[in-house]
């Protein structure tokens, strides 16, 4: 039943700021991992950053309750680059509540999948 549940999710990424790197799409369906740990993702799906907008697909996300996390890989070393505090040095994006200005929580960032979906996410850069 689980890939009867599944479904395709289309994202439009915006507010890329340049070419460089890729742009990295996961999909989490619970805390463990939440926001960028990549091994730990249901669903991930990547393309070659552009600047302005990009789309990807994640296949086969389950239904139900999914937290959805998009980041600008600019240096390509396959993870999110934070200063000395803890603060991304590299665009982040997530589906739910907009980001403030602290770590985004998995229950910030649930958003409830029923089928095929198109979302927009736009990144920001501290």
């Amino acid at each position: 039943m689980a890939s009867a549940a599944a479904a395709d999710i289309t994202i439009t990424v915006q507010g890329i700021r340049n070419n460089t790197g890729k742009i990295a799409a996961l999909a989490f369906v619970k805390a463990d991992g939440f926001p960028d740990r990549v091994a730990l993702a249901k669903a991930q799906s990547q393309v070659n950053a552009r600047k302005g907008a990009v789309t990807l697909v994640l296949k086969n996300v389950p239904a139900g309750k999914v937290a959805l996390t998009i980041l600008h890989d600019e240096d390509g070393d396959g993870k999110l680059k934070r200063n000395i505090i803890g603060i991304p040095q590299e665009g982040v994006g997530m589906t739910g509540k907009p980001l403030g200005n602290r770590a985004p929580k998995f229950e910030d960032a649930v958003t409830e999948i029923n089928g095929n979906q198109k979302i927009d996410i736009t990144l920001k850069y501290w």
